[in-house]
């Protein structure tokens, strides 16, 4: 029973100290406010990063706890969506702020064709993801 407890308030702390970091990280690259700006929802970025935070919790929760969802293929579908689109969004925020689409567009000479050139990028990263998922050998539980 001790351990049990001890485990709940390690996992509990992990959780907030992760959520902390990672929302850290997000603001700091100020993903929030121009996805925000993007999409007319400034009047929301409380509950995005309340979200966020959750979010964070949540994860570190199901890592010390055993939990599976069902394999109802909706819920799945639901879950990689969101992931995917969390992961995207991060990369493209990460990405814009390193500045490496101008710096690569200056070295590769490229004018035209950018909208093209991000959705391969994104295709490619959806094929591969797809791949490693569903083509037996390249995931090992």
């Amino acid at each position: 029973m001790m351990a049990k407890a001890l485990l709940i308030i390690l996992g509990f702390s992990s959780g907030v100290v992760v959520s902390a970091g990672v929302f850290a990280f997000i603001a700091a690259i100020g993903i929030i406010p121009r996805m925000a700006q993007r999409s007319i929802t400034e009047k929301y970025i409380p509950l995005y990063e309340d979200i966020i935070l959750l979010g964070g919790l949540f994860g570190t929760i199901t890592m010390f706890i055993d939990f599976r969802l069902p394999p109802i293929p909706i819920l799945v579908g639901g879950y990689a969506l969101a992931i995917g689109i969390f992961i995207g969004v991060l990369a493209m925020a990460l990405a814009e702020v390193l500045n490496v689409m101008p710096i690569l567009l200056r070295r590769s000479r490229i004018a035209k064709g950018l909208p093209w050139m991000l959705l391969c990028f994104a295709l490619g990263k959806m094929l591969g993801s797809i791949l490693y998922f569903c083509v037996d050998g390249f995931y090992v539980v």
